[in-house]
């Protein structure tokens, strides 16, 4: 699959803040040129939460609805 510009980089911030809680200051940067304050913010959150609930669904051994 071929993704735009911002979704790679969606993807990379994504994968920084899920393996290391936290993101290079350079991307962190270079994603502010394509979205704004709030928008970073939402996405972190979203991320966040998704990393929440994997970890708590993980601990429970929750399976998924299918």
């Amino acid at each position: 699959m071929t993704y735009g510009p911002v979704e790679g980089l969606v993807l990379r911030y994504a994968e920084q803040l899920t393996t290391r809680a936290a993101v290079d200051d350079a991307l962190h940067a270079e994603l502010g040129r394509h979205l704004s304050d709030r928008e970073i913010v939402e996405l972190a959150a979203t991320i966040a939460t998704a990393n929440f609930t994997n970890r708590i669904n993980g601990a429970l051994a929750i399976e998924p609805e299918r």
